[in-house]
């Protein structure tokens, strides 16, 4: 039994070094993968000592994730009651005159105009014509409405004539804070200008 033992553990040895040896071997390249298995050190990871739990992201990606981008994340101040009194008086004032003193002033550079029969993108000057245009003597702010999803006011007024667009004699105003260039500033600064105009 002794020899026979024997003779097992020489063929076991003689196969694998047939196996690692320079012969071609039955499966192309098992020889060379398993060479390289045993002669490549596998790489140990560099850790450095840290307090987040596994998986969770570094702290600057959750600081850039969380910073605020200065239009979505920006928390404008609540609209103050003077500042809606005030924005409703200077409108009213501007549409009790005859030639509507003043609107040159509330229009931002660029108006959307939308009526029933459909809208359009005029410039302040265009704009101001219009309304003069469409004017009359018993035009008064019927109601202040402030926005629900960003900083807008909505002046509701009556009393336009009813000349073609103007059916129902109502013209409503969308005023939001603009700065100097012209850009929405939800900050709370800037000054009130209208940038849309709707007629019914």
């Amino acid at each position: 039994m002794a020899p026979l033992a024997a003779l097992l553990a020489l063929s076991g040895s003689v196969g694998c070094s047939v196996l690692l040896g320079p012969d071609a071997t039955p499966v192309p390249g098992a020889a060379a993968t398993l060479t390289r298995s045993i002669n490549t050190p596998i790489p140990t990871p560099v850790r450095t000592p840290s307090t987040e739990p596994i998986g969770s992201p570094g702290p600057a990606r959750v600081a850039v994730a969380l910073s605020p981008s200065p239009f979505s994340g920006t928390v404008a101040p609540p609209l103050s009651d003077a500042d809606v009194a005030a924005v409703q008086n200077q409108v009213g004032q501007t549409v009790s005159t005859p030639d509507l003193t003043g609107i040159d002033d509330l229009l931002l550079d660029h108006v959307s105009l939308s009526t029933p029969q459909g809208g359009s993108v005029m410039d302040s000057a265009d704009a101001a014509s219009w309304l003069r245009d469409h004017a009359g003597p018993n035009i008064k702010v019927s109601q202040v409405t402030r926005g629900t999803q960003d900083v807008m006011l909505q002046v509701d007024t009556v009393g336009w004539p009813n000349k073609d667009p103007i059916q129902n004699g109502q013209v409503t105003f969308s005023l939001r804070r603009y700065d100097a260039n012209g850009r929405q500033d939800e900050s709370g600064g800037g000054d009130w200008k209208i940038d849309v105009i709707e007629a019914d």
